[in-house]
């Protein structure tokens, strides 16, 4: 029989009725039927699903090929085995609950024929509600870096894959593993790949939410075949060890490295740590957290987690110190809070956490997350430095604000705008630079009357209308240029508007100076 150019590869435990869905997919592909074959391994499915896939092998013979195995526990076993069977060029995994789009395997494969890909990422659709990563389905890449694109944001199986690739390496899904094999096979794989493309610019792979919520790869069947905090545990602790070691080990020290490290800290760590705080036993949360200390404490780059978040970068801080007490007391706190922005319907615009406070100081800003500025721990101010998170466009509603002329000197303008309510209040400058020589002229903004904001400590909470209004006086003529800042910080501006201010009145400037005696020269920023 002639070698498939496709084998697809579908694990299925307990999977109806969205088998048949997956299966027709496949089936319907507008590659030539004899280019793709359907391995499929039943582990051990007691729903009907064994009988849904011998049903498609009667209807297909040499088509489909069914493997019926006992339950595993897991993907992984079931994968394996579909990989010792396939016989195609290129092996692609599909999980039992999602299904294909009419020409992904024919577009994924001319991609990588035509550049000579090992393995291409083919597009995610959402489905039910399920949300897949989007960042690096921004258009078609024929050539991803690993070390610079956000390939390495996706790790889910559903990928074209050389086969070649796979045997030669030896690549297999680590049965001892209970969630989280499908991350280290792909790590491997991008590890090892000669080049890996991305196909954006069609919709692949339906990723679908199911609605008992029985996902392949969200459940797990079995309990550990390995002692707690091992391999095998729950909540990722033995994953994210694999895989610090599979980034450290095979890749130098510096910026390709960091890359890497940064999706580790930033999503794979925040996993485990919830992980950490929902296991019961007391003892064996512990030594999942130990299992998490060893590689982050080994591993850790300075300048990997200073790219992300406060919140996270605190949490690798506890991590790296072995502070178990205070790791477990901010994933509660990033529930509580996460909680309470939901309440207030401020969550969501907000891509990091929200603190219920900040501090502001020479133009930096500093989030009031647990332990900061705790003279028992004695974290570094920068674990909780936000200013790159956050600008003026934060803590107002671009919208709301409007400038208007003092009808009796046009050198007088008023700024009023809203502060958002979601946040808590920061002090704020209104700003006016002049475009012939770059003059600026700084005014403090106002608190509303129902707030108190000074340059060191916020307020928590801004309740009832919190609306504010800046004046300020230009010196000179001149088009000026408005903005609104926090406090020094000139990197967070938010533009307003550019406003024509002509020479003042003479017999209007003499009568104000007439007032002012002997009171000397006018403060521009009074």
């Amino acid at each position: 029989m002639e070698q498939p150019h496709v084998s697809v590869v579908i694990a299925a435990y307990n999977a109806m009725p969205y088998l048949t869905r997956c299966v027709e997919s496949v089936l319907g592909q507008s590659l030539p039927p004899e280019a793709v074959e359907i391995v499929a391994v039943d582990d051990g499915s007691t729903d009907g699903t064994g009988e849904e896939l011998d049903r498609f092998a009667r209807l297909h013979p040499g088509r489909v090929r069914v493997v019926h195995q006992e339950n595993s526990g897991g993907p992984a076993a079931p994968r394996n085995a579909g990989i010792a069977l396939a016989r195609g060029r290129y092996v692609f995994f599909l999980d039992a609950d999602d299904y294909l789009g009419p020409e992904a395997l024919q577009r994924m494969s001319a991609m990588a024929d035509e550049n000579g890909s090992d393995v291409v990422v083919g597009k995610l659709v959402g489905v039910g509600g399920r949300k897949p990563p989007t960042s690096m389905f921004k258009r078609d890449q024929p050539d991803a870096d690993l070390y610079s694109s956000r390939v390495f944001w996706v790790l889910n199986p559903m990928k074209l894959f050389r086969r070649e690739l796979i045997e030669r390496h030896g690549l297999r899904f680590p049965e001892e593993l209970r969630t989280g094999e499908d991350q280290i096979f792909v790590t491997k794989a991008y590890l090892h790949a000669a080049k890996i493309s991305v196909l954006a610019s069609y919709d692949c792979v339906y990723y679908v939410l199911r609605d008992d919520g029985g996902n392949l790869t969200t459940t797990v069947r079995k309990t550990p075949r390995t002692a707690p905090g091992g391999p095998g545990s729950p909540g990722g602790s033995g994953t994210l060890a694999a895989m610090f070691a599979l980034v450290g080990e095979h890749t130098p020290a510096g910026p390709r490295r960091d890359h890497l490290l940064t999706r580790l800290f930033g999503v794979n760590l925040q996993r485990a740590l919830r992980g950490v705080q929902r296991e019961k036993d007391p003892e064996r949360s512990r030594r999942m957290f130990a299992a998490l200390h060893e590689p982050v404490a080994r591993w850790y780059s300075e300048t990997a987690i200073a790219k992300l978040p406060a919140i996270v970068r605190l949490q690798g801080e506890l991590v790296r110190r072995g502070l178990y007490d205070e790791a477990v007391a901010v994933v509660r706190y990033i529930g509580k809070r996460r909680d309470a922005l939901d309440r207030a319907g401020g969550a969501k615009p907000v891509r990091w956490l929200a603190p219920a406070d900040f501090t502001v100081e020479g133009g930096r800003v500093f989030a009031h997350y647990p332990y900061f500025r705790d003279s028992r721990l004695g974290l570094p101010d920068d674990v909780f430095d936000v200013t790159r998170q956050v600008g003026a466009r934060s803590f107002i509603r671009p919208g709301s604000v409007t400038v208007a002329q003092d009808r009796r000197d046009s050198r007088v303008l008023s700024v009023r705008g809203r502060r958002r309510v979601r946040l808590p209040a920061v002090a704020l400058e209104l700003t006016a630079t002049r475009e012939s020589d770059g003059r600026t002229v700084t005014v403090a903004v106002p608190a509303p009357a129902n707030e108190h904001v000074n340059t060191a400590t916020s307020a928590s909470g801004t309740g009832g209308k919190p609306a504010f209004t800046a004046r300020i006086r230009l010196p000179q003529p001149g088009t000026w240029h408005l903005a609104l800042r926090i406090a020094g910080n000139s990197r967070s501006e938010l533009p307003l508007q550019a406003v024509r201010v002509e020479s003042a009145n003479p017999a209007r400037a003499l009568l104000g100076w007439l007032a002012r005696g002997s009171r000397g020269a006018v403060n521009p920023a009074s």
